[in-house]
């Protein structure tokens, strides 16, 4: 995964990936790759099972990363900025990454 290092931002800027998409244009069965930050973490079962659905954002909108079989990870916290890869799905008016690989970003 290639980075870029932001031009706006914080002193400290931040490195993104060279081919992260926003989330306004992450399509639907299409593998992407997301950065955001974790504005909401809900715990809720799926069919008995522990899931862990953290709301992510960019300025463009907001994606839904659920991860099965967990109630917490490590370092995902709120307002922790990350990058998440995987293949959406439409739920609602909203996209859903299941079980996506993540990468924590400083």
């Amino acid at each position: 995964m290639g980075l870029r290092r932001r031009s706006h931002g914080s002193p400290a800027s931040v490195c993104e990936p060279l081919d992260a998409v926003r989330i306004a244009d992450a399509m639907a069965r299409t593998p992407v790759r997301i950065v955001g930050q974790v504005v909401r973490i809900r715990s809720r079962p799926a069919r008995g099972l522990p899931s862990l659905a953290v709301t992510i954002s960019d300025e463009s909108g907001s994606v839904v990363a659920v991860w099965t079989g967990r109630r917490a990870i490590g370092g995902v916290t709120l307002g922790r900025r990350l990058v998440v890869e995987g293949v959406g799905r439409p739920v609602g008016r909203q996209l859903e990454l299941t079980n996506p690989a993540y990468t924590l970003l400083p």
